[in-house]
């Protein structure tokens, strides 16, 4: 890995290539500062919207991106 690949954030060469692809990918940074898995479509209550799962650790190296406690602060955040 390249150190300005450590400066962007990426924890490997995989990630940073997923991340790139933007917010349609099924991997992606939401604005909250949240790697999101986009897991498919849902409907609940009559409503459709995407099935978004946060992700704690690289599926590509295993570093962990955010801890819990990051997930929650950024989910209070966007109520």
């Amino acid at each position: 890995m390249e150190d300005d690949d450590i400066a962007a954030g990426y924890c490997c060469d995989d990630m940073e290539t997923c991340l790139s692809a933007g917010p349609d990918a099924a991997l992606f940074e939401h604005d909250s500062g949240l790697i999101l898995l986009n897991a498919g479509r849902t409907e609940q209550d009559g409503e459709e919207g995407n099935l978004l799962i946060s992700v704690q650790f690289c599926p590509f190296c295993g570093t962990e991106l955010q801890t819990d406690e990051d997930i929650d602060a950024a989910l209070e955040a966007v109520d």
